[in-house]
C-alpha cells in the first residue's frame, strides 16, 4: 500500500483527486467486507442522517444509507488500512501542509435502491474535512449494479464504479459528487481525513 504515497500526493497537489484500481487485494477486501457485514447483521449500523447538531435529521429523499462509524473497539480487519491511513495524512501534512490531524472513517451500506444525492463533504459553514476517503468492498460488482460514484470536474461529471478494492481520493471542499441509485447492496469504508474545526 505505501508505494501509492507519492502518487496520491502529486495527484491531490496537482488535479485534487486520483482513483486507484485494485489498492487492496481479494482477500484483504473479503475481511473488510466480512467485518461490516456480521456488524451489519448484528444491527450495529444506523440510518445515515444529513446535518449535525440539532439540525441533524434523517432525510431519505436526499441519502438512503446505513453507517457503522468506526472506533477503537469496532477496528478489526479496518486496522491494516487505517494505520496506512495514518501514515498517509502524515505525509499529505508535510508535503502539502494541510494541518491534518485524525481520520474519522464508517461503513457505509447502501440497500437496493439506495442512493445520496449531490452534496460536498462539508458541514455548511464548516471546513473541517479536507480529504474524502473511499474504499469500495464490493465483490463481482457490474455495470447494471449501478451504484456508481457521480463525480463532477469542470462541469462534467465522471462515474466511477464501485468496484472491490478501488481507492478513490479527493479534496472534500472542491468537488460535488453524488451515489446514483443501486440495484445491489452497495458496501464501502468511507471518511475524512480532518484538520481541526
Amino acid at each position: 500500500m505505501l508505494k501509492n504515497k507519492a502518487e496520491i500526493i502529486d495527484a491531490l497537489a496537482t488535479q485534487g483527486w486520483i482513483v486507484i484500481p485494485e489498492f487492496l487485494t481479494a482477500d484483504e477486501i473479503a475481511k473488510l467486507r466480512a467485518q461490516a457485514l456480521e456488524k451489519y447483521a448484528a444491527g450495529h449500523f444506523t440510518q445515515a442522517s444529513v446535518g449535525q447538531g440539532s439540525n441533524k435529521a434523517i432525510h431519505d429523499q436526499i441519502r438512503r444509507d446505513a453507517i457503522l462509524w468506526l472506533d477503537d473497539h469496532e477496528l478489526g480487519a479496518a486496522n491494516v488500512f487505517l494505520t496506512w491511513l495514518a501514515d498517509l495524512r502524515l505525509s499529505l501534512n508535510q508535503e502539502l501542509f494541510l494541518g491534518l490531524v485524525e481520520a474519522e472513517m464508517h461503513f457505509a451500506l447502501y440497500p437496493q435502491g439506495g442512493f445520496y444525492r449531490k452534496h460536498i463533504d462539508n458541514f455548511r459553514g464548516g471546513s473541517a474535512r479536507l480529504v474524502t476517503v473511499i474504499l469500495y468492498l464490493n465483490q463481482a460488482w457490474q455495470p447494471q449494479d449501478g451504484g456508481e460514484l457521480r463525480f463532477y470536474v469542470n462541469d462534467q461529471f465522471i462515474d466511477i464504479a464501485p468496484e472491490a478494492g478501488k481507492l478513490v481520493l479527493f479534496l472534500s471542499e472542491d468537488f460535488e459528487h453524488e451515489v446514483l441509485p443501486t440495484e445491489q447492496e452497495r458496501l464501502s469504508l468511507t471518511g475524512w481525513l480532518r484538520r481541526r474545526s
